[in-house]
């Protein structure tokens, strides 16, 4: 299975934005539900980091699960970008 979230916005915004968009997301089956919602909470900490309520920021994340089923081995991909947006007009 594969997930992926993004906004572009105030960071205030982009906080809720992201969180509603992982809220409403399928859940994945583990262990990728785990690590999206450690990517969650990590992107939640960062954007309650920024502190200058007049910059924007973009954020992107996805994750994606695989399987082998004939080994049963499980390999998982992983992608966070959270950037200040600079030049950002109102």
């Amino acid at each position: 299975m594969s997930w992926s979230v993004g906004a572009i916005g105030k960071a205030s915004a982009v906080a809720t934005e992201i969180a509603k968009q992982f809220t409403n997301g399928s859940k994945c089956a583990e262990p990728e539900e785990s690590i999206r919602q450690a990517a969650a909470s990590l992107i939640a900490t960062s954007l309650g980091a920024q502190t200058d309520p007049s910059k924007a920021v973009k954020v992107q994340a996805s994750g994606s699960q695989s399987e082998d089923y004939t080994t049963k081995l499980v390999s998982n991909s992983l992608s966070i970008s959270i950037e200040p947006v600079y030049g950002f007009v109102e």
